[in-house]
């Protein structure tokens, strides 16, 4: 202690260092070692993990709900791993539908670096199907598991750690075994009848994913807790408002300008060639993460709610689209309108009302404008797939680009997109609404 400070403050001092060492030791003169909050870590040790993820979805072609799918169970389960070193946050157990409370921490200390890639080790893995995605995993696991060793934190610390990671991922695990996804094609479906049903586009082509909308819901209280206004009336009358549904789509895909086509184009996010539509709005999420330098916490949250909102949106969109089973504009216009027209882009296998890209771009912008707030960014996205980057001045300018998107390619009528984005925004509302992950 330096002697030239007074002898009064040199006591003051004193006392605090003795008062100090004893809050640090136990009865037993063993000193407890205090946990790293979560958001003393980068939020890259997440990041990271939602990359691959996205790389894997795309590798092993994943359909759009599936995708989402995928995305919250990962997203709940990332926040799961950390939020016990998050002092003013809580679990989601007891919220999401379902789910029960989480097993709690038992009071020895935990590296959540280590906690999150033990989970998500253990969880990703059985969400693909794919050997070489599971191995991939695994192996990428393991890579940060060990970089938490090399970084300094003790064998006995980082074992714990994983193994409680371990605990909540089996729980999760338990938890989406019961969705409905492995017994939702166990049904025969049979299309309905009428001139208004959704006919294949292509040859021998199936309707994806029929019984989606039974799923069950993270955050929504029924599949229809959403449910859009149903489409204007068919009638291939041309004054009717179907058929000018029918001609606004043939009118934009034929006077699209070239920028226009870009964004049919950057937004299409067809399955095996990026992690699809739920997967380009994470994939915007984990570039803010970047691009804002956000810590664990805040990532974790991020992350989970947009995942919850994405998948929540499919399984809302596809309840709409197998209960209206509506014929898709290439198959009206070439019918009714003009025998040789094509759409910018494939349009794909499954019925048209409303907008999947509408949904969850709705659903996403939501999210993300609420934990960011309204931030201009450049969608790197594609960066790597020569198709440049887009500005935008904020996330439901974003959004709603990419609900356009689909009638310049020509696979949705205005009703779809104008219908699909309020639906997205419903789905929203009930995860922000009903999950809490801030104390109160």
């Amino acid at each position: 202690m330096d002697r030239n400070v007074p002898t009064f403050f040199r006591y003051v001092l004193l006392c605090i260092f003795c008062l100090t060492a004893l809050a640090c030791t136990t009865d037993d003169n063993e000193p407890v070692v205090n946990t790293k909050a979560t958001h003393e870590f980068d939020g890259e040790e997440a990041r990271a993990w939602m990359e691959i993820i996205l790389t894997r979805i795309q590798t092993d072609s994943y359909s759009p709900p599936v995708a989402a799918r995928t995305l919250a169970y990962t997203g709940v389960l990332t926040y799961e791993a950390v939020v016990d070193g998050m002092e003013d946050h809580q679990s989601l157990g007891g919220q999401l539908n379902d789910l029960d409370l989480m097993p709690p921490l038992n009071g020895e200390a935990y590296d959540f670096a280590s906690v999150l890639h033990g989970a998500l080790g253990h969880l990703t893995p059985t969400l693909f199907g794919d050997a070489e995605s599971r191995q991939v995993l695994r192996d990428f696991a393991e890579d940060r598991i060990e970089k938490r060793r090399e970084q300094g934190v003790d064998d006995a610390t980082v074992n714990r750690s994983v193994n409680r990671g371990v605990l909540l991922a089996e729980v999760i695990d338990s938890w989406a075994k019961n969705d409905g996804y492995y017994t939702r094609n166990e049904k025969e479906f049979v299309p309905p009848t009428g001139s208004h049903i959704w006919v294949p586009t292509v040859a021998g082509q199936q309707p994806l994913e029929p019984y989606w909308g039974d799923l069950r819901t993270f955050a929504m209280p029924e599949a229809d807790a959403c449910k859009p206004p149903p489409p204007a009336a068919f009638s291939t009358e041309p004054g009717s408002t179907f058929y000018q549904e029918a001609f606004a789509v043939w009118l934009a895909a034929e006077e699209a300008t070239e920028d226009e086509r870009h964004i049919a184009q950057f937004w299409a996010d067809n399955p095996g060639e990026t992690p699809t539509p739920p997967g380009h709005w994470m994939g915007i999420a984990a570039q803010m993460v970047e691009d804002l330098q956000m810590n664990l916490a805040d990532t974790a949250e991020l992350f989970a709610l947009l995942g919850v909102a994405a998948a929540d949106s499919f399984i809302s969109c596809w309840d709409e689209k197998y209960r209206s089973y509506l014929i898709r504009p290439v198959s009206y216009i070439q019918n009714h309108i003009d025998p040789q027209w094509e759409t910018i882009i494939a349009t794909p296998p499954f019925p048209e009302y409303t907008s999947g890209h509408s949904n969850v771009s709705g659903a996403s912008a939501t999210i993300l404008t609420e934990l960011l707030g309204e931030v201009s960014f450049e969608n790197r996205f594609h960066e790597g797939r020569e198709m440049g980057t887009r500005h935008f001045d904020h996330f439901h300018h974003a959004a709603q680009e990419s609900a356009l998107s689909r009638l310049y390619g020509g696979i949705h009528y205005p009703m779809g997109i104008d219908h699909g984005v309020p639906q997205g925004h419903c789905v929203a509302d009930f995860v922000l609404n009903r999950l809490k992950t801030r104390m109160e």
